[in-house]
This record gives structure tokens, C-alpha cells and sequence, in this order.
């Protein structure tokens, strides 16, 4: 291998920095990257530690803007959203603090408008088939079994 082909981390430091300068990233996304790159443990260390000193990542603002963003324009519920942000270890103060973000006064009428666009497409030989598959998709889009069943009952007595 070429000696010009090696990741110092100083040029590692550079890259991410640049990164993160492009798109908001967080710690965990960072530490992959860096993995990937083959850097040792202690050099990720130091290298998020002056990302976060220099405030290129900063994990609760990452995650305040994730809710919003995947509630907003994925019209993903509470869980799904909860779920993926501890497949990228925050903590549990963290989630809380950033599901504040959401606005749950439109939640039925999100779920609504999804569920409605979903049973377009759907092929179902019964009614009962029909809201089993709407459930199944409400559920995997991350809102609550209870509020998902209601409207999936809401929309087939409608049609």
C-alpha cells in the first residue's frame, strides 16, 4: 500500500469535519464511518471528542431535528421514530427530550391521510383482510396499535 493512501487522523478529522459541515450527522453515524476507515478506538475517541468541542456533531440537536424531519416529511409515528434513534444509542433523556418535538394533535389525521392513500393499493378480498393489511402498514409507520385500529374501522365504514 502507498504511503499516500493512508488515513492519518489528522486527515480523517478533516473529512468528517466536512461531512458534518454538509449534513447534520451524529456520534454513532460518525463512529461507523471512522470504523470503516480503520481507525483505531483511541483515535474515533479523540476525533469525536473535537467534533463535539468544535460543535460539528452535537447528538441532541441531531436528534431534535431527526423527529422533526421524519414526523414531518415521513410521517413516521412516535414509535418508529423512538425506535431508530436508540438503534443509534441515544440515550433515553435524549429521545424524550427530542419527541417533544412532535406535534401529536395531528396524528390521527396523518395516519388518515396515509392509511387512505395505502388502501388505494391494496387488494383485499374481505373488509376484515382489508383492515388487517391497513394495521399491519399503520403499525410498521410507528403509530400506536390503538390509535391505528380506530382509523383503519374509520376508513373502511366510510368507503
Amino acid at each position: 500500500m502507498k504511503k499516500d493512501n493512508i488515513l492519518t487522523p489528522e486527515k480523517a478529522l478533516y473529512r468528517v469535519q466536512a461531512l458534518c459541515a454538509r449534513q447534520e450527522r451524529c456520534s454513532n453515524d460518525i463512529r461507523l464511518k471512522l470504523k470503516r476507515w480503520q481507525l483505531s478506538e483511541n483515535d474515533i475517541d479523540k476525533i469525536i471528542k473535537q467534533l463535539i468541542i468544535d460543535n460539528f456533531i452535537n447528538d441532541e440537536r441531531y436528534a431534535k431535528m431527526f423527529v422533526r424531519d421524519k414526523s414531518k416529511f415521513n410521517k413516521w409515528g412516535q414509535l418508529k421514530i423512538t425506535y431508530t434513534l436508540k438503534s443509534k444509542h441515544f440515550s433515553e433523556d435524549i429521545i424524550r427530550e427530542a419527541l417533544c418535538e412532535i406535534d401529536h394533535s395531528n396524528d390521527e389525521s396523518t395516519l388518515k391521510e396515509i392509511l387512505s392513500r395505502k388502501m388505494k393499493g391494496i387488494k383485499a378480498k374481505t373488509p376484515y383482510d382489508l383492515k388487517t393489511k391497513l394495521i399491519r402498514f399503520g403499525i410498521s409507520r410507528g403509530f400506536d396499535y390503538e390509535i391505528v385500529s380506530r382509523t383503519a374501522s374509520l376508513i373502511i365504514k366510510e368507503t
